[in-house]
């Protein structure tokens, strides 16, 4: 099934507050992985992992919400 947005729901999409804490939680859960294997932490990196659910779940939201 292929939707066709228009330029104008797309930026209507992109402009929803959810994607702020999304992007915030992806960035920690990546840095934090990345941090941890830099540093050989196997814990910090398994707990960074925790942040990943959560902004997929965001990103999930926002995309339901706009049609996406």
């Amino acid at each position: 099934m292929v939707l066709s947005r228009s330029p104008r729901e797309t930026l209507g999409a992109l402009r929803s507050q959810l994607l702020i804490p999304a992007v915030v939680a992806l960035l920690a859960g990546l840095g934090g992985i990345v941090f941890g294997i830099i540093r050989n932490d196997i814990v910090t990196a398994l707990g960074a992992l925790l942040f990943l659910p959560s902004a997929v779940l965001l990103f999930g939201i926002v995309a339901k919400r706009h049609g996406v």
